[in-house]
């Protein structure tokens, strides 16, 4: 338990509960809303999703890992989707999100989808204070991708 805890691994809990919750909240057909073309434009985002968060896991290959905390003798990836975006993953995930509330058309479930923004916020926080303990370049590279989450915009 300990090896979890230091590595981030409430994090990675909380991260799937709330991920969880967003799905299963969706299912329950609480406060939905509808159009015509709902479903497809769900689709659609988390194909989106897909694609982007495929394309950064094959760009961070054996540096992958659920746990914020970089692995063991890795190395700072630069490239791909990460020369727009520092943590494009999180980016992947909370769009993936979007898109299952829009297709399940539940309020509450697009709601917690939106709060996965200050949650990947916090965690990249943490996240990044470890890269920059890890690899000396991490500063200079922050500053030339200044984007967190969003290319262009955050």
């Amino acid at each position: 338990m300990t090896g979890f805890v230091h590595r981030g691994g409430l994090w990675v809990a909380a991260q799937f509960a709330l991920l969880a919750a967003i799905v299963g909240i969706g299912r329950l057909d609480l406060l939905t809303f509808s159009f015509q073309a709902q479903t497809a434009v769900g689709w659609g985002v988390i194909g989106l999703a897909l694609v982007v968060g495929a394309w950064a896991s094959l760009s961070l290959g054996g540096n992958l890992t659920p746990y914020p905390k970089p692995v063991e003798a890795g190395t700072m990836v630069e490239h791909g989707p990460y020369r727009l975006v520092r943590h494009p993953i999180y980016t992947a995930v909370v769009v993936g999100m979007v898109g299952i509330s829009i297709r399940s058309g539940d309020w509450i479930s697009l709601a917690l989808s939106v709060c996965l923004v200050p949650f990947f916020v916090a965690k990249s926080s943490f996240e990044e204070r470890h890269l920059l303990e890890e690899y000396p370049g991490y500063s200079a590279y922050q500053q030339r991708v200044s984007r967190r989450l969003i290319p262009g915009v955050w």
